[in-house]
């Protein structure tokens, strides 16, 4: 079991559909096309969004939602390659011009 953070426009947040939403982080859309179950829920009353917030929608009203995806166990490990795949980790960062390789290295 899984919950999503999405959010749907609100002229359609009662909708079914899937292509209207917006996924938080957008790795849980891969989770919902092996599930065996979702279940959508409205938590526009238990949370607020701040006007500054929302400048990622371009304009569109969102409402805020909750998705709980159910999935079988022996899809977890496919999963995790699938979005291993999908969004790999970004590259070591580089040093910057004139700093030390040393000073650019993770500390353990």
């Amino acid at each position: 079991i899984i919950i999503c953070k999405l959010y749907k426009p609100k002229n359609l947040a009662g909708a079914a559909s899937n292509e209207a939403c917006l996924f938080t982080n957008p790795e849980e859309e891969l989770f919902v096309g092996e599930s065996e179950l979702c279940i959508d829920y409205d938590v526009s009353a238990e949370t607020s969004l701040d006007a500054s917030s929302t400048n990622w929608t371009e304009g569109v009203e969102m409402t805020p939602w909750r998705r709980i995806v159910v999935f079988k166990a022996d899809k977890l490990e496919p999963l995790i390659r699938s979005i291993r795949d999908a969004f790999p980790p970004s590259a070591q960062a580089t040093p910057a011009p004139g700093a030390s390789a040393a000073a650019a290295a993770p500390m353990m």
